[in-house]
């Protein structure tokens, strides 16, 4: 059926040198803690098994309160990921 479904690729210190997302300065795992962010604040995000990748799947009729909502949140956790190294 239709539907949406966005992916938002971090950098990675663990991703091999020639690979374009390879940075050393990357924090390690970010994907994962920035899920686990987003869950604490209310919205569920899904990650990939192996790459550091996290996947929006919002349903089409979203509203633009809501979209805004999910946008703040997701920029709060990578900002306090970030902070955290």
């Amino acid at each position: 059926g239709l539907g949406l479904m966005v992916g938002v690729e971090f950098a990675s210190p663990t991703a091999l040198a020639h690979d374009i997302a390879h940075n050393a300065n990357a924090p390690k795992n970010m994907a994962s803690r920035v899920a686990k962010k987003c869950i604490e604040k209310g919205m569920y995000l899904l990650t990939t098994s192996i790459y550091e990748v996290v996947r929006f799947i919002p349903p089409l009729n979203i509203s633009k309160g809501d979209m805004a909502k999910g946008c703040k949140i997701f920029a709060e956790a990578v900002e306090e990921v970030v902070k955290e190294g």
